[in-house]
């Protein structure tokens, strides 16, 4: 069922605002998680001509095509998004991607991960489950929590030096406030689609 205040919400962000690639996505993911996958194509296909970066967009913008039965479109922007979520270290939205292109017939070849070795670990690395690479521990959690110790024992701290440009660019983009929940909410979600934490 299509969520009419957050339609409504991101139309106006989106209007007032026609560069706000984060507005054109979370418009496109609105339609997608409502059941309106038509209407989705063209925000998410908006958000990518604007940040061709934007690894779940690729997902989200397929996923539409899908459903509106454009197989070969799906596959290409399959094939695009995955090359790019492989270039930035989107190992979640990479990951999707290639489950999705298997599905269809078409084959990918995977990157072998570094092996995270007791050398490796002793020195202060995890295996990033954003990156998929074995990268520098961050020296404490980034805040309080759950959801903090989970990003702390389980992200590389380059990544979450990204998340931070990302997550302030939400912020700002999205005009979040982050003492309302619904801003809250919509900022984790976020965070832990970049961070690969779904």
């Amino acid at each position: 069922m299509i969520d009419e205040i957050k339609i409504r919400q991101f139309t106006d962000l989106t209007q007032n605002d026609p560069q706000n690639d984060l507005g054109f996505f979370s418009l496109g993911r609105a339609y997608i998680d409502g059941g309106s996958p038509k209407e989705a194509i063209a925000p998410l296909m908006r958000a990518i001509s604007l940040n061709p970066s934007l690894s779940r967009a690729y997902v989200l913008l397929a996923q539409g095509q899908i459903a509106v039965g454009d197989s070969e479109g799906a596959q290409n922007t399959l094939l695009r998004g995955h090359k790019v979520a492989q270039e930035h270290g989107d190992l979640m939205p990479r990951n999707q991607m290639a489950a999705m292109l298997k599905e269809m017939g078409a084959a990918l070849p995977e990157e072998a991960p570094q092996p995270l070795t007791p050398e490796l670990s002793a020195q202060g690395n995890i295996q990033c489950r954003r990156c998929n690479r074995v990268g520098p521990k961050m020296a404490e959690r980034p805040f309080g929590g759950a959801l903090g110790t989970q990003i702390h024992e389980s992200v590389c701290g380059p990544c979450f030096q990204l998340w931070i440009r990302q997550g302030t660019k939400v912020i700002n983009e999205l005009r979040l406030n982050l003492t309302e929940p619904q801003s809250q909410d919509t900022y984790d979600q976020h965070m832990k689609e970049f961070l690969s934490l779904n």
